[in-house]
């Protein structure tokens, strides 16, 4: 019961987070989010599902929809099993995705160690975002492409510089240069990472268990017992994760229709 709870509390905080970009039109099924300031960034514009029946009627219909099919792509998430069965019927073919969500109780923050060269610091000043969004660009150019990749971040950066939000960025620094980012929500006692990133070349000297360790015990210090992530199921820094004290306590499934090509 404890987990459930906890883990309600930590999809409540989902929801929060998206909703610092994207409006929010609500019903007894489903959430959709819309962020018009950038309509194709997938994390910002979905519907999630929040019944565990009437998924298919839904995405068929949805798919149909002219506007949906402008748009290009249709995206949905669920924290229910999405069975083969429902896959198969449909008449587009989707790209799932699993994620887990990982939490960890911030007083196990002196457990983990990193790599003592690692400076970690907060984007409040201008030097320090422009270098986490230098970061950000090359961290995610290769996959999302550099226009969008710069969108993407710039977007997000005008939320970390407004004070009313709880977003913030951090930076990692070894010996000066800029190497890593991660962002930092805390609200209604919880904290959430989010788009964790380690330049490539950085990546298995123990820099990201030293971001990890900062950011854990920055949430402890301020009096927060959990802080969480969502990683990939099959990605290979879910281990990573493990390693640093991080537990699984649920997961959630993403459908990624494109509908123009149909691929």
């Amino acid at each position: 019961m404890l987990k459930t709870s906890l883990k309600n509390r930590l999809l409540e905080m989902e929801h929060a987070y998206v909703r610092l970009f994207s409006d929010t039109f609500e019903d007894d099924i489903a959430i959709k989010y819309i962020d018009s300031s950038l309509p194709n960034m997938y994390t910002h514009n979905f519907t999630f599902y929040k019944a565990n029946k009437g998924l298919y009627e839904l995405i068929v219909n949805e798919i149909e929809k002219i506007e949906t099919k402008h748009n290009g792509f249709f995206r949905v998430e669920t924290t229910y099993q999405v069975s083969n069965e429902l896959l198969d019927r449909l008449p587009i073919k989707p790209h799932v995705c699993i994620y887990d969500i990982m939490y960890i109780k911030t007083q196990k923050y002196r457990e983990l160690k990193g790599n003592r060269r690692c400076h970690v610091v907060k984007a409040d000043h201008q030097k320090v975002l422009e270098d986490g969004i230098t970061v950000d660009i090359e961290a995610n150019q290769k996959d999302m492409g550099l226009e969008f990749a710069r969108k993407r971040i710039n977007r997000k950066a005008d939320i970390y510089q407004n004070e009313a939000k709880p977003l913030h960025l951090y930076v990692c620094y070894d010996e000066g240069v800029p190497i890593g980012n991660i962002e930092y929500m805390q609200l209604n006692g919880i904290v959430k990472l989010e788009d964790f990133d380690i330049i490539e070349q950085y990546q298995r000297k123990g820099y990201g268990t030293a971001v990890l360790k900062h950011l854990v015990e920055t949430a402890y210090n301020n009096g927060i017992d959990i802080a969480y992530l969502i990683t990939n199921s099959a990605d290979t820094a879910k281990e990573m994760y493990k390693k640093n004290q991080f537990t699984k306590i649920g997961e959630k499934t993403e459908l990624l229709f494109f509908l123009n090509n149909n691929d």
